[in-house]
């Protein structure tokens, strides 16, 4: 990837190079959360966890470039991808930026795997739209009571903790306000706390709804400050934007390796099929490697958004193609990567931001079309 240290990137691939072989030897193809756990645990032993955070904090302190070219390398291993995403790639964004010493000092057990995060954002009628959440944390005297619920939250079941975003000064009913929200770190083996799993099509249970009834807080679970939760929420925000870069970059190299692999055995009727989704790969690719080169000039425009739904389209297309492309094989559960694939694709159009926001976010403030 241009603007990526050659350097860093070799380094990387010589590590992987023994460490991708014998995580295999010891968990096959699994994909499950303790083999997840135990690749991190291995990639964090070697200073691969935590790319882009500073290096006072144990990371490396990586350009944006080189960080999306290491973390592609790392995904063409085919291991899975690390159980802590999360906390290592937004909740400590936050801690980072707003943390008091007591909460950064968590930020060693979440690169190495040690301490899972979740966060509570999305709500019933609050997802896309954050400013309407309804989830109430009361001040009193000895700290905050929590009360609402939280939806589509990821590793929920496996989380230690969850970073929450919850009203701190009402508003009128049926309003919406991006003012009076704060965010708290919140144990999840509190009383109070339930955790719900939802049933996902790929027989998964990665995302739970979880409950908080009458939750006490200490004041110290307070990150940022009270009532400015919004810009302190931003910041972990801004980062799961920037994922999308390396979603997109994966799925070029994915696309690129299942065409070149199954090209001169596709029937002519395919073959056009493929052309197709290669060119729109290959577009995608551009797409985020000058959206990756605007952020690292420091220019924040409409590419993140952009590069999100193009990827989450390129996603759903390569699923399709690659489900098609094993047959009755994949349809008889033969090919259980195929047709995982198929469906957990049908998320791609809806998480870190709907296609239709994002089609109205661009509409609005790039083409000046009204609202």
């Amino acid at each position: 990837m241009s603007g990526a240290d050659p350097a860093v990137i070799a380094e990387a691939r010589a590590f992987l190079a023994e460490a991708a072989p014998a995580f295999r030897a010891e968990y096959g193809d699994r994909q499950d959360f303790d083999a997840a756990r135990a690749w991190q645990r291995r990639l964090d032993g070697a200073g691969w966890v935590g790319l882009n955070w500073p290096k006072e904090y144990g990371g490396r302190a990586l350009d944006l470039a080189t960080q999306v070219a290491v973390e592609t390398a790392i995904g063409e291993t085919g291991a899975p991808q690390i159980a802590g995403f999360i906390g290592v790639n937004t909740v400590a964004a936050a801690l980072m930026r707003w943390g008091t010493p007591e909460q950064k000092a968590y930020l060693p057990a979440i690169r190495s795997g040690e301490l899972i995060f979740c966060q509570g954002f999305s709500e019933p009628g609050a997802g896309s739209d954050l400013a309407s959440l309804r989830t109430r944390a009361q001040r009193v005297d000895d700290g905050f009571v929590l009360d609402g619920q939280k939806v589509w939250t990821s590793h929920g079941t496996h989380g230690d903790q969850c970073l929450v975003l919850a009203r701190t000064t009402p508003i009128e009913a049926g309003g919406r306000s991006h003012r009076g929200l704060s965010m708290f770190l919140v144990p999840m083996n509190l009383p109070g706390v339930t955790v719900k799993p939802i049933r996902q099509l790929t027989g998964d249970d990665e995302f739970c709804e979880v409950f908080f009834d009458a939750v006490r807080l200490p004041p110290s679970a307070l990150v940022g400050p009270l009532d400015d939760g919004w810009r302190a929420a931003m910041s972990t925000l801004a980062h799961e934007r920037a994922a999308a870069m390396l979603l997109a970059m994966r799925t070029r190299a994915d696309v690129r390796h299942t065409v070149g692999s199954a090209g001169p055995e596709l029937p002519p009727g395919r073959r056009d099929e493929a052309l197709q989704l290669y060119v729109e790969s290959e577009v995608l690719g551009l797409l985020a490697e000058r959206s990756i080169a605007e952020i690292g000039s420091g220019t924040v425009g409409p590419a993140q958004s952009v590069v999100k739904l193009a990827w989450s389209q390129v996603d759903q297309r390569y699923a399709e193609f690659l489900f098609d492309l094993h047959g009755a094989a994949a349809t008889a559960g033969l090919r259980p990567a195929a047709a995982n694939a198929l469906l957990f694709s049908r998320s791609s159009t809806i998480a870190a931001g709907t296609t239709e926001v994002m089609r109205n976010i661009l509409g609005e403030q790039v083409l000046g079309l009204p609202r």
